[in-house]
């Protein structure tokens, strides 16, 4: 029994599960939104559950595309630490990452057919779009525009999937504050790919950074995501669509200005691991990561992950306060 739950945890892990709170934190969103309206809270944690096999998924179907490039390419031997490890090192085959991809869109596939019988037929519209985006997400990296892929995915599909299976309607308000949340999101994502930015040149893959003249130009990117993420907050809140206790997300713009220091630092020394702070929590499975070769790596990512956390919790209490007090 040991030994299966060291394998699910191997899977687990390489699937990046500790990107799954990119997840966990937009559906809580959501889920606050349409319960403060009377939602179904069963439906909302169903939903939940596909999601979170849609995007480990994505994050393993990605790592089979580029292991496949990189071997087509003939640059293996040039990948970096964090890219494929575990294939190249033989922990597991590509056979295998096909498989559980498999496993994970099967066992989505049969949440949304429940949900299709309880909610009705734009429980197929969304779980559709979601899941050519998790199928599709590797070629929409590649072409450099993945991160449109998670905006359009995590965005007005994830927001709308999950206030339509717990409420049966829309509302613009919804989308709004889903536009907002998923540019922490994409945060996140842009993040992977600037520490990714050396590996994906090698593998001939582009990303958003790539647009850039080179690395340091390209952390200047995180001022266009997170700008439109406080943006876009700010105008709804000033236009009245939503109430001014909403301003409280603002108390995340130190930590992106941390991040965007800390990514300059990476593409100085890419050894470099700064020092952990009492507001860095969490910091999942730090004690055993700090001191290796991917302790640099994983810093960068808890930053970011971590900023998509607080807005998203701030957001949620905004709206608690806004309806209950």
């Amino acid at each position: 029994m040991l030994k299966f739950f060291k394998r699910v945890w191997f899977w687990l892990e390489n699937s990046r599960i500790f990107t799954v709170p990119m997840s966990i934190f937009s559906w809580l969103v959501a889920f606050t939104f349409a319960y403060t309206v009377g939602g179904n809270v069963l439906y909302g944690f169903l939903a939940l559950i596909g999601i979170c096999l849609g995007q480990l998924a994505t994050n393993l179907f990605d790592d089979y595309v580029d292991y496949k490039k990189l071997l087509q390419l003939g640059t293996l031997q040039n990948q970096t630490k964090s890219k494929c490890r575990y294939i190249t090192n033989g922990e597991a085959t590509l056979e295998q990452v096909l498989q559980v991809v498999i496993m994970y869109c099967a066992l989505a596939c049969a949440i949304g057919a429940f949900l299709f019988f309880k909610t009705g037929y734009p429980v197929i519209i969304f779980a559709a779009l979601g899941g050519i985006f998790v199928l599709t997400y590797a070629k929409w990296s590649t072409a450099g525009v993945g991160e449109i892929a998670v905006g359009l995915a995590f965005g007005p599909i994830l927001f709308g999937g999950v206030y339509w299976v717990m409420t049966q309607s829309l509302d613009y308000e919804i989308f709004i504050i889903g536009t907002v949340v998923v540019m922490f999101t994409i945060g996140l994502l842009y993040t992977n790919a600037l520490l990714d930015f050396d590996g994906d040149e090698v593998s001939h893959k582009k990303t958003l950074c790539h647009r850039f003249k080179d690395k340091n130009q390209a952390v200047s990117g995180f001022g266009i995501i997170y700008g439109l993420g406080y943006g876009v907050l700010s105008c709804a809140i000033f236009a009245g669509y939503l109430p001014k206790i909403f301003l409280i997300t603002f108390f995340t713009f130190p930590l992106v200005i941390e991040l965007i220091v800390s990514m300059l630092m990476f593409n100085n020394d890419k050894n470099y691991v700064p020092k952990k702070q009492f507001w860095h929590f969490p910091f999942d499975n730090w004690t055993n990561i700090e001191g290796t070769d991917i302790a640099s790596f994983r810093f960068r990512m808890y930053q970011a992950r971590n900023i998509m956390i607080y807005s998203s919790i701030l957001i949620c209490i905004a709206k608690i306060i806004a309806v209950y007090f």
